[in-house]
């Protein structure tokens, strides 16, 4: 009996342990995550910890006081450059941390707001010259936690979920001008770490700026936005984007218009394959309308389906690295640089697929509805070691080293249409070949001669 109530107190004692086990793990890993924020550039200005038996909280607030450095960190996990101007626009930036989380140790989840506490001092200087009321203003927005992040996230396998605050704010400038700014239902969900997450996934509802004085009036609006991105480093990756309204519209002007557009979709990835890097880039416009004074155009079923395969994957990464340096100024020292490296990749060959270029239908305010076009084409550019000694003596002598593989129709209406507006095109209808409503185009370049449906080109 004895040994019976000793090892039920010994399993007592390890259960009232366990928020304090749970707590001191989970604290260790916050100080050490902490820790690695430095080398990004991130500075800890406070940290603050609260706990009770069951519950633990801490805040922090982490000056941006290196944006260099911590741009540069994130330029590895982006597939495009990040503008040197974005330095100023966060140097100086307080950002506020709340972290909630229980002790016990198989709560897996804690809960996480992130938002800005103040502007950069750049960007405060420069709403002052715009406008001292609105800067004060914007002011008061952020530092009341009007941007805000909030995030679940779980701390041993890195899954998360989370949302951005809605934003409906209004505010009238001292010359009239009143503006709407809406933002609802931004939801996001991923693995990885917050600043570089490997799967992310996310979508808004709805996103609107509203500027108006008078009859005067600017309208920006974007509806429900999906986006996808899968990061297994910053040379293999996919992203996605869908986005099913998007419209401008300018009233009261002399240059009034209006931009609609339904159902855009974009993917691009990039793939390493060993020694070589493959990019994709897939895009489709279900339609888009161009309403203005001087302009009515319609689009239906835009698509535009590309490839770069062969592209050495040495001499590209160096590019990239050249190209995502903060200091691009564009010296004379860089745009040599750049352009040595470019020629190099270039020496080394490379293939363009162009699978689809099509637009299904158009129309302008001169004429009805018409028929479109498709395209496909592929272009290889072959490896030569003395490609930098030929574009140097003259860029003719490349050429060459230039074979292309193309198939397009046009509608006959389009290219009538077309001759129109550029005259040299009318060239082309000596070579054109009929098919009911449409004119087709078989273009070949190979060793430096042109056919076109097997005509050679003059």
């Amino acid at each position: 009996m004895k040994k019976s109530i000793f090892a039920a107190l010994i399993v007592l004692l390890v259960i009232g342990l366990l928020p304090i086990i749970g707590n001191t793990f989970i604290k260790n890993t916050i100080d050490t995550r902490v820790t690695k924020l430095k080398v990004y550039g991130l500075e800890t200005k406070k940290d603050e910890y609260s706990a009770t038996y069951l519950h633990s909280s801490r805040h922090f607030e982490f000056l941006l006081d290196d944006p260099k450095t911590f741009l540069k960190y994130l330029s590895q996990y982006s597939g495009k450059q990040i503008p040197p101007y974005v330095n100023a626009m966060v140097n100086g930036v307080l950002i506020g941390v709340d972290i909630e989380y229980s002790n016990l140790p198989f709560a897996k989840a804690f809960e996480i707001d992130i938002y800005p506490m103040s502007l950069s001092q750049e960007m405060s200087q420069a709403l002052q010259k715009r406008e001292e009321g609105f800067a004060r203003y914007v002011e008061k927005f952020v530092s009341s936690k009007g941007i805000l992040y909030h995030i679940n996230y779980n701390l041993l396998n890195d899954d998360f979920k989370g949302y951005v605050k809605d934003i409906q704010e209004k505010y009238v400038f001292k010359d009239g001008v009143k503006m709407n700014t809406t933002l609802q239902k931004l939801t996001f969900k991923g693995n990885g770490p917050l600043l570089a997450p490997v799967e992310l996934k996310s979508q808004m509802k709805i996103f609107s700026l509203n500027l108006l004085q008078k009859e005067q009036e600017l309208k920006i609006l974007f509806e429900n936005i999906k986006s996808t991105s899968n990061f297994a480093s910053s040379d293999t990756y996919l992203t996605s984007l869908d986005l099913q309204h998007m419209q401008i519209l300018l009233e009261g002007t002399q240059e009034d218009a209006n931009i609609t557009l339904q159902n855009l979709r974009v993917n691009a990835s990039s793939n390493d394959q060993d020694k070589t890097i493959q990019l994709n880039s897939k895009t489709s416009i279900d339609s888009v309308s161009i309403a203005s004074n001087r302009v009515h155009l319609a689009m239906k079923k835009f698509n535009f389906d590309i490839a770069l395969s062969g592209l050495d994957k040495k001499t590209f990464i160096d590019l990239k690295t050249l190209m995502a340096h903060n200091d691009v100024a564009m010296t004379p020292a860089t745009l040599t640089a750049l352009q040595r490296k470019s020629i190099e990749l270039l020496s080394k060959g490379m293939v363009l697929d162009i699978a689809d270029f099509s637009l299904k239908s158009f129309t302008t305010q001169k004429t009805s509805k018409l028929k479109g076009f498709k395209t496909q084409a592929k272009v290889t550019l072959q490896a030569d070691k003395e490609l930098a000694t030929k574009i140097h003596i003259s860029p003719l002598l490349a050429i060459a080293d230039i074979n292309l593989l193309s198939k397009s129709k046009i509608s006959k209406k389009m290219f009538m249409t077309l001759i129109e507006k550029n005259g040299f095109l009318a060239a082309l209808y000596t070579y054109a070949k009929e098919e009911g409503d449409f004119y087709l185009f078989d273009i070949q370049f190979q060793n430096a001669q042109a056919t076109i449906n097997g005509k050679r080109l003059h």
